[in-house]
């Protein structure tokens, strides 16, 4: 579960504060005068409560617990006050860029924007050296790095972090070496965040692709089935959606996005990695049962059928009687359908670094997104033939069959 766990105020004038300050007169903590920390805390609420998105989910959810710790320290402090405390505003003027951030007005005259990176160049925000060298270290420790700009001036940087769950590595190990999987991850998150991601899972650089849009994911699965391959998409958020629309197979997390699990074909529902592997797994044997059936069958008929019909009866003078052939029929059956019972025996694949516990841990899938081959059609191609690593492609259309309020979610 994506928690925000560095929150830095790089903008400490008391002159701009008071001025922002004083313009939302909306917010106040149980009569006493407010802090800069908590009116910013209150702005990035009221800006970010409407939307699902896993990262603004995270911000919200922290914002509510600094407000309502800091209500907690009145002793005048009643339901009444927390209520109101927490009440945020209606923002206007809401404009979303998907997979780089959000900006409205929250009150008038005061304009609050919060993206990535990529969100500050389409605003034109300024980052100095203080900002980019604090978003940089982040980075570097895997985070996913956010601003947030207040009448266009960058007041705050945030890291999110999304650890990875304990069965991630085993269960992309599993997936490579046992079941013969190309892996790939394909996130929104910035380069220096996805490379730290890459090296705890295992993986080389080259199936590694960052800072991509829903477009981007969709291209990129676009590509590999264009190489006659068969793609299965693992995702859990809003911007999935398109890619698991588009893969031959879509798996989304249960605990995700609602949107994600209707453009999927299957809901893992405990949002554990390891059930990725254990539905490639299971569908595998559930077809090699199907082709053992069906060979049972014919080669059970085609010897039952000449031999009740009386094709031996020039050698031996004898023929199948009516009621063994009947029987036999039945069997056939009885054989079929105890083959297929069979499979309430199938257990799912154990996977060597993961404990009991951590396969029913009902956490948030990280931010990362697993592009997997199946099997090939016409066999694997080169590296040199795949998507350059870690440069996205450039979206070639717009993904408008999302709602605003979809649109409306960060992609880390």
């Amino acid at each position: 579960k994506p928690t925000v766990t560095d929150f830095s105020v790089v903008v400490t004038d008391e002159d701009f504060w008071d001025d922002i300050v004083g313009q939302t007169p909306g917010f106040a903590l149980s009569g006493e005068s407010t802090t800069t920390e908590e009116c910013l805390l209150w702005l990035l609420g009221s800006l970010e409560r409407n939307s699902e998105h896993l990262l603004a989910t995270a911000i919200v959810e922290y914002v509510e617990e600094k407000l309502m710790r800091a209500v907690d320290e009145h002793d005048s402090a009643t339901e009444k006050t927390r209520a109101e405390s927490l009440a945020f505003a209606q923002p206007t003027n809401f404009v979303a860029l998907t997979g780089r951030g959000a900006s409205a007005t929250i009150v008038r005259g005061v304009d609050v924007s919060v993206g990535n990176r990529a969100f500050c160049e389409v605003q034109n925000l300024e980052v100095n050296q203080t900002v980019e060298d604090s978003m940089q270290r982040l980075e570097r420790q895997g985070k996913t790095a956010i601003v947030a700009a207040v009448n266009g001036t960058v007041v705050l940087v945030m890291g999110i972090a999304d650890e990875l769950k304990p069965d991630a590595s085993a269960s992309v190990l599993y997936l490579k070496e046992r079941l013969g999987v190309d892996v790939w991850m394909v996130t929104g998150d910035n380069r220096r965040t996805a490379r730290a991601i890459a090296r705890q899972l295992q993986l080389p650089s080259d199936r590694v692709i960052a800072e991509a849009l829903p477009a981007a994911k969709v291209g990129k699965v676009e590509e590999l089935q264009a190489q006659g391959r068969v793609v299965a998409m693992v995702g859990d958020g809003v911007n999935d959606s398109p890619a698991l629309v588009q893969a031959d197979v879509g798996l989304s997390m249960g605990t995700g996005a609602q949107i994600a699990a209707e453009a999927s074909d299957m809901v893992l529902v405990r949002g554990n990695v390891t059930d990725v592997c254990t539905a490639l797994d299971l569908s595998q044997t559930i077809f090699r049962r199907i082709q053992l059936n069906f060979l049972w069958s014919l080669l059970y008929n085609c010897l039952g059928i000449p031999l009740a019909a009386g094709v031996f009866y020039p050698m031996f003078h004898t023929r199948l009687p009516p009621t063994v052939a009947a029987l036999a029929m039945a069997l056939s059956s009885i054989s079929v359908v105890s083959s297929s019972l069979a499979l309430r025996l199938y257990r799912p694949p154990r996977l060597s670094g993961t404990s009991s516990s951590s396969l029913h841990r009902g956490s948030r899938a990280s931010n990362t997104r697993t592009i997997g081959n199946l099997r090939s059609r016409e066999g694997l191609s080169s590296d040199t033939d795949l998507h350059e690593p870690l440069l996205p492609r450039r979206p070639t259309e717009q993904m408008g069959n999302l709602s605003r309020l979809e649109e409306g979610r960060m992609d880390g």
